[in-house]
């Protein structure tokens, strides 16, 4: 007796199986799982990203005093962008979220985004009608640094050029620094591409007014540019082991390669100066527009029992979701502040801050290659 109402309930779970199985498009929920997982990465990313491009622009003038013909200068800046722009991300119905969602900066205990495949007529999660366990896998998250604020820094040594007429040229390329900073901390992080660039133009307004000029104000309108690029050779490890509880229904198989980053930037600046002797005291303000890119070089290879009452022994699908992360975004900042610049020689130690707007800070260091020896 116990044999037949054994076997009856068996009988009941395969069938209610079966039929969630055909009310499921396997391959729709799971062509979800780049878009889900890139929103986490954007989320993830977004104290960074969103503030890496304007930190290089306004990394660039601290004076608006234009460098006279042919004088040439060299300076190192080194400026932050400061931020609490964690944005959670809104996940679609196949997923939930176990334990913290950090930003990179946030808390070092990563959770696990779950991935379940649902019966598309009623919305509940598909399970193994033997041992209970929802039928999907776990994505592992990224840890954070566990530093409780955003930052963005920026770093680049800048060659500018005075051409004549209240204008001045600047450009700075940076290759290798990031691969020169994590060698010997991040070993299995291996950069495969890694620089960092800049230009710009700007023209001073009140070199056409002379009656402000002479009594050294300084009015310069800019634009800049800048672009960062960078790609990892990371392998499977950059989200570890993809857990799978059914795992004779579902074998998941992390192929990831590498990942990069990239981002172009557009700024225009106005400074307004007054020199006080030895030291120039400036009002800034500046728009950067960044379009900022992340991807992954390989993603995630899947194979799924035909049948979810049955193992993939009697037979399975497979998918290939390459890339797991895919993010293209924009964004824009407008922000103001003050900056000094103290002028030693041909020395210049310079400061600059947007307390209020946008919470950028630098600090730099100038020296004059080439001086007119009529200044």
């Amino acid at each position: 007796m116990k044999s037949k109402i054994f076997f009856s309930l068996f009988i009941v779970l395969s069938l209610a199986a079966f039929q969630a199985k055909a009310q499921t498009n396997v391959g729709a929920q799971l062509n979800t799982i780049p878009a889900n997982f890139s929103s986490y990465t954007e989320s993830y990313l977004c104290d960074l990203t969103r503030h890496q491009g304007f930190a290089f622009l306004n990394n660039l003038n601290t004076t608006g005093d234009i460098l006279k013909r042919w004088e040439l200068s060299l300076s190192l800046r080194v400026g932050l962008g400061l931020s609490t722009d964690f944005v959670n991300p809104d996940f679609s119905d196949n997923f939930i979220l176990t334990g913290p969602a950090p930003s990179l900066f946030g808390t070092e205990q990563p959770g696990n985004l779950v991935f379940r495949f649902l019966d598309e007529a009623t919305g509940l999660a598909l399970v193994n009608p033997f041992s209970g366990d929802n039928l999907g896998f776990s994505l592992p998250l990224f840890p954070g640094i566990g530093t409780g604020l955003g930052f963005a820094p920026s770093i680049m040594p800048v060659l500018s050029l005075g051409v004549g007429y209240g204008t001045e040229v600047s450009v700075g390329v940076l290759p290798g620094a990031l691969k020169l900073a994590t060698k010997g901390i991040a070993q299995s992080l291996s950069l495969s591409k890694d620089i960092m660039a800049t230009f710009a133009v700007r023209h001073d307004v009140l070199h056409w007014v002379p009656l402000l000029h002479d009594r050294k104000f300084f009015l310069t309108v800019g634009v800049d540019y800048s672009m960062i690029a960078i790609g990892a050779e990371v392998g499977p490890d950059l989200i570890g082991n993809i857990e799978a509880p059914s795992s004779d229904k579902i074998q998941v198989v992390n192929n990831l390669k590498g990942i990069s980053y990239s981002s172009s930037n557009l700024g225009f600046e106005a400074v307004l100066t007054k020199k006080f002797g030895f030291l120039d005291l400036s009002l800034f303000s500046s728009l950067n527009s960044s379009a900022y890119k992340v991807a992954t070089d390989g993603g995630i290879d899947i194979s799924i029992a035909r049948d979810f009452y049955t193992s993939m022994a009697q037979g399975s699908d497979s998918y290939s979701l390459s890339p797991l992360v895919d993010v293209d975004k924009k964004v824009s900042h407008f922000i103001y502040g003050l900056a000094m610049q103290f002028n030693i020689g041909r020395f210049n130690l310079a400061l600059k801050a947007a307390p209020f707007s946008g919470h950028y800070y630098s600090i730099g260091l100038g020296y004059k290659i080439l001086k007119n020896k009529l200044s």
